[in-house]
């Protein structure tokens, strides 16, 4: 069934652009394009749901809306591609942090109904929905991570890992031993705990969300809902264009969580 699967990220951050600050706010909005049955739009809800719910408002106190074209489309059959997504614009909000302002995540209609009688089907939206959030997609452009460097050196995220993991870390470790694609926007599968964390670029379950993935969010602009407001930079008016083309690539193993998906 899913043997060896893929998840292709496509992230081309087309525009970065400087918008005023607003009443802080973190709301995202699927604009459901098709290809996808109601009970798949509910997981959908229930992933759009759990981030709203952890990353309610951003340290620029800006109002920032997300939105997210969601679909189902013919990709390659069963297996293989199982879906890309990624942030399609961003920009600031005021402050010194860029965030997303648009995405897009699409999956193979051959492979969705097989994720959602698996159970897995939460477990990869979840996952391609923190990278359209910014997990791995924007480290390098708020300057928490260097290329190839495997090390993601946010504040937030690093003393997490310490009281999580390891107390005498000076990094998290990211994967730069995989293939291109992976490499450079996940963590490494090999720190404590990492195996089975949502964020690692193989997904092995039973899968968790670690206090470091959610505390890298607070590294790259985003309050936690337990951490309170933070200080608020001043405006910026910067603009700022890219146009160069990512593609982010997530390798899958599927361990068995019922009769006929095999690893």
């Amino acid at each position: 069934m899913f043997k060896n699967s893929r998840v292709i990220l496509l992230f081309s951050l087309l525009s970065i652009s400087s918008t005023p600050a607003l009443a802080g706010s973190f709301d995202i909005t699927i604009n459901n394009l098709g290809g996808l049955t109601a009970s798949q739009s509910a997981i959908f809800a229930t992933a759009e749901a759990f981030w709203e719910g952890v990353l309610p408002s951003i340290q620029d106190s800006g109002n920032l809306n997300l939105v997210i074209d969601a679909s189902g489309i013919a990709i390659d059959g069963p297996g293989g591609i199982l879906g890309q997504a990624g942030p399609t614009s961003g920009g600031t909000l005021g402050g010194s942090f860029i965030y997303v302002f648009t995405g897009v995540m699409q999956f193979d209609t051959a492979d969705l109904a097989g994720l959602e009688g698996a159970g897995l089907l939460l477990d990869v939206i979840l996952h391609e929905m923190a990278h359209v959030i910014g997990f791995g997609t924007a480290w390098v452009l708020n300057g928490v991570y260097v290329d190839e460097s495997g090390m993601f050196t946010g504040a937030n995220a690093l003393a997490a890992y310490q009281a999580e993991f390891d107390p005498l870390a000076t990094f998290v470790p990211v994967d730069i031993v995989s293939g291109l694609g992976t490499r450079n926007s996940h963590w490494a599968e090999n720190w404590a705990g990492g195996f089975n964390e949502l964020m690692t670029g193989f997904l092995d379950p039973p899968t968790f969300i670690s206090d470091t993935t959610l505390a890298s969010f607070i590294d790259i602009g985003y309050n936690r809902a337990d951490e309170g407001q933070l200080p608020v930079p001043e405006p910026s008016t910067f603009l700022l264009l890219l146009t160069g083309l990512f593609v982010i690539g997530i390798r899958r193993t599927f361990l068995a969580r019922s009769a006929g998906v095999s690893a």
